[in-house]
């Protein structure tokens, strides 16, 4: 079995055992929370992930660069502790911002209630900060299984302390509370792991940070810009309506999140082996990953898109109805998440380029944003989004032409992206024609999506779109997670 696939492999299935357990979470608070309330437990989530990805600097995301170029245990010691130190201190700095700006957030938010629940939720950046630095380090150090075992452990405290105190309370206040003692737990495990990498604050603690900077504030800016980009939406939804339309909004404007858990997973295994290698051989493991990443994302975007609406009412009941059409909105992103355009760039250390590229992202995303907001209202933000997201993978794919100094057709399989589309595309027709027949919503999406899976994959073979390798290599990972279990 190819050792990279069955490491994306396994980092995937602990995602995705994150994402059903959130998402059992998510489902659960949508039903026992009213509207105003989810949608203030999501603006605090909004709020963290913006701080954190202006302040990290893409520390935690360097990790994977630089330890796989660390030669000795002691350099790889010197990078994780120096690393550390910084990241402690802006855990600091995000909680401050979180507690001093309470007010004005709550303001720009058209949510007075957000002042009161920040107080609590400053606390959140302290530890979890730490812990998305010790996933990225054990990711760096190639130990995909500490990652997967960290990944499990993580969900289950939210499980336990947030989904147990939202069922015998409903008190968004106490959720909240519940939220910090979970990263608290979660920092006490990263903690531990990362003591023996641990120096001290003094003399040479930040020596090397320079030549780190060099590397990781292009790219942090670059994060940092993407984050803001894709968040655009939801911060000016967040601005201009209220509190209930942001969390219908919300529950609809995301990609499919199974999609993310694959490209997550396969770029942080790709990115430390393609690091320092030539240009012919990053071509052929990228290329592979992408004829692979398309056997997944394509039928799985047809067949949400076909059942948007069964899905959303099936989740969040039909009180978060409309959210549908911002879900399917949001799915026309997918045919591009077969590949991710900057993990080439970044590969080659030009995270200066990505910065550029970030940038043009946010600008054009925020033109777009006000520009179509004031047309179609809420569907008008995630339309922007989607239009931003296809210009920006325009301008990437023309800079690794030219970075590159190759054809394009090296780095993406197209014929067998082509086939892979007609295989979509072909069953999700009859699907669709024989689904409007069966009045009951539930199982017109569970009769119809496996109605067209099993088309799908059957077309998909007989066009020779998924391999006999293909089918090796899912059996390979089934047999080895078995073999897991039972250890």
């Amino acid at each position: 079995m190819n050792t990279l696939s069955k490491q994306a492999g396994l980092l995937s299935l602990a995602d995705f055992t994150r994402f059903f357990i959130k998402t059992l979470i998510g489902i659960a608070l949508a039903r026992l929370l009213t509207p105003a309330d989810l949608g203030s437990y999501r603006q605090l989530f909004l709020i963290y992930s913006t701080l954190s990805g202006i302040l990290m600097l893409g520390f935690p995301q360097s990790m994977l660069y630089f330890l796989p170029k660390a030669g000795t245990r002691q350099e790889i010691k010197a990078v994780i502790s120096r690393t550390l130190n910084v990241i402690s201190i802006l855990a600091l700095i995000c909680a401050v911002i979180i507690f001093f700006s309470r007010h004005f957030i709550a303001h720009i938010f058209n949510n007075p209630g957000l002042s009161r629940l920040l107080i609590i939720y400053s606390i959140y950046p302290i530890f979890i900060f730490i812990t998305q630095l010790y996933n990225s380090v054990i990711l760096g150090l190639k130990e995909t299984v500490k990652s997967a075992h960290f990944i499990i452990f993580s969900v289950i405290c939210d499980l336990v302390f947030v989904l147990g105190v939202a069922l015998v309370t409903r008190d968004i206040n106490l959720i909240v509370w519940a939220v910090v003692i979970s990263a608290f737990v979660q920092w006490l495990w990263a903690s531990l792991q990362l003591r023996k990498y641990q120096g001290s604050f003094g003399k040479g603690a930040f020596q090397g940070l320079r030549d780190q900077l060099n590397y990781t504030f292009p790219l942090g800016l670059s994060l940092l810009v993407g984050v803001i980009s894709v968040q655009m939406d939801k911060i000016m939804i967040s601005s201009f309506f209220t509190p209930e339309q942001f969390a219908v909004f919300s529950l609809g404007a995301m990609e499919l999140p199974l999609i993310g858990i694959l490209i997550n997973s396969v770029n942080a295994i790709l990115l430390p082996n393609m690091t320092g290698k030539h240009p012919d051989k990053m071509a052929m493991i990228y290329s592979a990953s992408v004829r692979k990443n398309a056997i997944i994302i394509f039928p799985l975007a047809t067949v949400f898109f076909i059942f948007a609406t069964e899905f959303i009412v099936f989740l969040y009941g039909n009180i978060y109805a409309e959210a549908a059409i911002y879900f399917r909105i949001y799915l026309l992103i997918l045919p591009l998440r077969v590949a991710t355009y900057g993990l080439v760039i970044q590969a080659m250390g030009k995270t200066r380029l990505g910065m550029i590229n970030s940038v043009i992202m946010l600008i054009t995303n925020i033109i777009l944003n006000f520009i179509l907001i004031k047309i179609y209202g809420m569907q008008g933000a995630a339309i922007a989004t989607v239009i931003a997201s296809w210009l920006i993978a325009m301008v990437y794919l023309y800079q690794l032409r030219m970075l590159l100094d190759f054809k394009l057709l090296k780095l993406f399989p197209l014929w067998s992206l082509i086939k892979n589309l007609l295989a979509a595309i072909i069953p999700a027709i009859a699907v669709a024609l024989l689904a409007v027949h069966i009045p009951n919503s539930f199982w017109r999406m569970i009769l119809g999506g496996t109605s067209y899976m099993l088309l799908y994959f059957a077309i998909a073979y007989c066009f020779k779109v998924i391999l006999p390798y293909d089918l090796h290599l899912a059996l390979d990972f089934a047999q080895d997670f078995l073999k897991r279990l039972k250890k």
